[in-house]
């Protein structure tokens, strides 16, 4: 099956694990995101709070929010991955849902600049 298909976030994990990711990640649009490392830790992530205007490209700039963070933490080695803990996993998802809000609280596909995310708080 896909995991799209299942129910249980549970059993959306174990699928996407059985391809070999050291870590999952489980977007829950305006109720936050949720990142699994392979310790077995859950990290539970609130979205951020805005007027939404189009929601258009909210999940690739959270994806891109999301690897920008884990890369400027020089955490997107396949061994950093593996042994990363729910800190930087926390730190990763915040900013993936932040520029993800500053995205979607404008028309179009539109993501923040660096200098809107660090002033922006």
């Amino acid at each position: 099956p896909e995991a799209a298909e299942l129910a249980a976030p549970e059993d959306k994990i174990k699928h996407l694990r059985s391809f070999g990711p050291s870590v999952v990640i489980l977007t829950h649009g305006a109720s936050g995101a949720s990142g699994f490392p392979g310790n077995g830790d859950r990290v539970d992530v609130a979205a951020c709070k805005v007027d939404i205007v189009d929601t258009v490209g909210a999940g690739d700039t959270f994806n891109a929010g999301v690897l920008a963070k884990l890369g400027g933490l020089n955490l997107l080695s396949k061994p950093a991955l593996a042994g990363i803990g729910s800190g930087p996993i926390s730190q990763a998802l915040e900013y993936g849902s932040k520029v993800a809000a500053i995205t979607v609280s404008r028309a179009g596909a539109n993501p923040p600049w660096s200098h809107e995310i660090t002033s922006r708080k």
